[in-house]
């Protein structure tokens, strides 16, 4: 299993550099050896596993015999034990810490040990008999009780998958009948019918992000790679080359300017966004990835000088290969979208003075750790972090997030007035960016409201985001346009803003607030409405630092990780708006400023500052078939969110009318309509924006059936869609191959 001339030989000359991941795993495995520094278990065995997985590459780089007994050693103590070596507290029931946590920690590399030590002195026929006794135990109980047992792209559901698939490989040929059927098990369902398609196109994988969030992701994805490897050695193929390329894709598109990656899920960091770790790349870089995504997950790994001693197995194998690569940013485009977690990322340049944009528009996931916050979005320019989400642990508030939100009489009590947890049809209508560098998203997530199998009672639900750089890239401006339908007279539309510094005042104008972070200042700014009538924001600090407190109502929950100031308006009646412009600026900088009017069944929004552009958005339906008429200033962006359209084009007309230009927009013609983007130079000459990332897919559909909501029921695993009948007929070859193949081809690394 994975142990082939090629990979020793490489490892074997490492074994010689200054420094690098099989130089750590000797020291570590020769500190084992000669001192007791690993002797305790710490969490759940992953002291002796990170040791183990260190003392089997130094065994495997420098065929030392002590490096063998050294890692028979910590074998015998995961078998066994639980705390401290020697204690014999572990035994059959140690995988069932925490609903089957442990067993990430205790299957795959006993596994490893069994399959790459089988012949050395120290593997007893007793110890092998041991081990394939405690793995049927192990096994046996994950799969009757085991938490998340069938749910691909949970962390659960990572750890049980290597722990089996390197067990049922370690065994072949010794277990008999009961291996044979493990094997069965491990090819189908788990990675035939579960995994195969979260990898694929419309899976819950689709897009690289990972929808628990990134403090759980970067293991799950380097044990799902390995898997994947050792899988395709045991001569079952698996497609993971798309998912492993979107994996590197969404960790360069993920990293703020100053080089920390965008949470998306549960975290205890109390950091706006967390340092990259060293696994995510390593996914990518031993993993089936194209030859290029190789090289530059390991071009990454260099240039941000990460490296992590707990998993040394994983670096050393990520470390064999062709000579690192730093991706070629500066050629790609500078927005991505990740599609299962639907995450728009957007950022002005590649280098670290760019503005930086995330937003994400999902609703029901059947994961753990993802939060109801549809159209939540965070703000970066250059190093300083200014729009952030500190959501602690656990929340299950949107309160705690940056996303809009609406106060609902469909959920229970302890939801309102957060979003709840069943929506389906959530998603972003359109989510792309322009060649100008505006990016435009459209989050619906009226589907929030959803109670189970009961219908929405809020009609429409819309945050529209437009982000503006400014020409040299630097500044930017957030516009953010809040629609809601609520279905009752005393119904409350809600927003915040939540920033890591103080917030003040304006003095100069009372709709704008203000706070300095680092280099940078962030205004926001609210925008009275058509009739004028603009609700007062208000300013809050001092939050709470978790969910957890006594008496504290889910729904209702605006705690923090770390400390924030933010900025809260609400709305209330049955059709609300609420509209901000936040300007990123240097801390000396005047803000942009904006007008509103009206424009017939259109409302249009003036930026100037900046970068001078108009917004315009329908707020009633237009009679007959008028054209849009709009004055805007030469040299502007024209962002027109609900422009008339026929085949999804409109057609856009020019002319000088004084000191502006004239546009006359209908339905038809040759310019892309949802939404429409263009530029008006100087001369009144319309110039199509053109989109330099593909639009996010649909995400309105028909629910598929079988999918279930999470949290209608605690710790459901979701039903598996099946596998293609072309699928199963590779498999079913792969496995009568392996058949005839695996007593002499489970040893052949010896």
């Amino acid at each position: 299993m994975l142990l082939d001339r090629d990979l020793r030989a490489a490892w074997h000359e490492q074994a010689h550099a200054a420094h690098g991941p099989v130089v750590g795993a000797i020291a570590m495995c020769d500190e084992a050896r000669t001192t007791t520094a690993h002797d305790h278990a710490v969490y759940q065995g992953s002291e002796w596993a990170k040791t183990l997985q260190a003392c089997l590459v130094a065994w495997a780089a420098t065929d030392d015999a002590h490096h063998a007994d050294t890692a028979i050693k910590f074998l015998r103590a995961l078998l066994d034990d639980l705390d401290v070596i020697g204690d014999g507290k572990g035994g059959d029931t140690a995988a069932r810490r925490d609903s089957g946590y442990a067993i990430r920690n205790l299957g795959p590399y006993t596994a490893l040990a069994y399959d790459w030590l089988h012949d050395a002195p120290g593997m007893t026929d007793e110890l092998r008999a041991k081990a394939r006794s405690r793995w049927a135990a192990w096994l046996a109980w994950y799969r009757a009780s085991g938490y998340r047992a069938t749910t691909a792209g949970t962390n659960y559901h990572a750890g049980y998958a290597i722990a089996a698939t390197t067990i049922a490989i370690a065994e072949a040929g010794d277990a008999g009948a009961s291996g044979d059927t493990l094997w069965h098990d491990v090819v189908e369902p788990a990675w035939t019918s579960l995994l195969a398609p979260a990898f694929a196109a419309g899976g819950v994988l689709d897009g690289g992000d990972w929808p628990e969030g990134w403090q759980y992701g970067p293991l799950s994805v380097a044990e799902l790679a390995l898997g994947a490897r050792v899988m395709r050695g045991a001569g079952v193929p698996l497609a993971t080359t798309s998912w492993l390329d979107a994996l590197l894709r969404r960790h360069v598109y993920a990293l703020s300017p100053a080089d920390q990656t965008y949470a998306g899920g549960d975290t205890e960091a109390e950091t706006a966004n967390l340092p990259p770790h060293v696994l995510t790349l390593d996914a990518v870089a031993l993993g089936d990835a194209s030859a290029d995504d190789r090289k530059w997950a390991r071009g990454e790994l260099s240039r941000l000088a990460i490296a992590d001693r707990d998993y040394l197995l994983y670096d050393a194998l990520a470390a064999v290969g062709d000579p690192p690569q730093l991706a070629p940013r500066t050629r790609w485009p500078t927005s991505y979208v990740a599609a299962a977690s639907r995450t728009l990322y957007v950022r002005s340049r590649w280098d670290d003075r760019a503005s930086w944009l995330v937003t994400a528009c999902a609703g029901a996931l059947d994961v753990d750790h993802h939060h109801p916050d549809a159209g939540t979005f965070v703000l970066s320019r250059g190093r300083d972090d200014l729009i952030v989400d500190p959501s602690p642990y656990g929340t299950l508030s949107t309160l705690t997030s940056n996303a809009p939100t609406v106060r609902s009489s469909n959920l229970p009590r302890d939801y309102v007035p957060s979003q709840g947890a069943w929506g389906e049809r959530t998603g972003f209508d359109f989510a792309a960016q322009r060649a100008s560098g505006v990016a435009v998203a459209r989050c619906n997530y009226a589907d929030q409201y959803k109670m189970q199998e009961r219908a929405s009672d809020v009609p429409l639900a819309l945050r529209d985001l437009v982000y503006v750089p400014a020409l040299d890239r630097g500044d930017a401006i957030v516009i953010a346009i809040d629609r809601a339908t609520t279905g009752g007279d005393d119904r409350e539309l809600l927003v915040r803003f939540r920033v890591p510094a103080p917030l003040q005042a304006d003095p100069a104008h009372p709709a704008r607030t203000t706070a300095v972070v680092g280099g940078s200042k962030i205004a926001i700014e609210q925008l009275a409405l058509a009739d004028g009538a603009a609700p007062v924001a208000t300013i809050r600090g001092n939050f709470a630092k978790d969910c957890f407190a006594e008496g504290t109502v889910r729904g209702q929950c605006d705690a923090a990780r770390f400390s924030v100031t933010q900025v809260e308006a609400r709305a209330n009646g049955r059709d609300v708006a609420l509209v901000h412009v936040l300007s990123a600026t240097a801390a000396a900088a005047e803000p942009a400023t904006a007008t509103m009017r009206a424009l017939g069944a259109w409302t249009a929004l003036d930026v100037r500052g900046v970068r001078d552009a108009t917004v315009l958005w329908r707020r009633a339906e237009p009679a007959g078939d008028a054209p849009l008429v709009v004055p805007v200033r030469p040299g502007a962006a024209v962002i027109v969110l609900d422009a008339p359209e026929r085949d999804g084009n409109a057609q856009v007309v020019a002319h000088r009318k004084g000191d502006a230009c004239e546009l006359a927009i209908t339905a038809g013609g040759s310019f892309a309509a949802r939404p429409l983007v263009v530029a008006v130079d100087d001369a009144c000459t319309v110039h199509d924006d053109a989109v330099t990332t593909g639009a996010a897919p649909a995400p309105r559909a028909t629910p598929r059936p079988g999918v279930r909501s999470p949290r209608s029921g605690c710790c459901g695993a979701q039903a598996a869609p099946g596998a293609s009948p072309v699928l199963a007929l590779l498999v079913l070859a792969a496995i009568l191959r392996r058949r005839a193949a695996r007593p002499r081809s489970a040893r052949s690394a010896r």
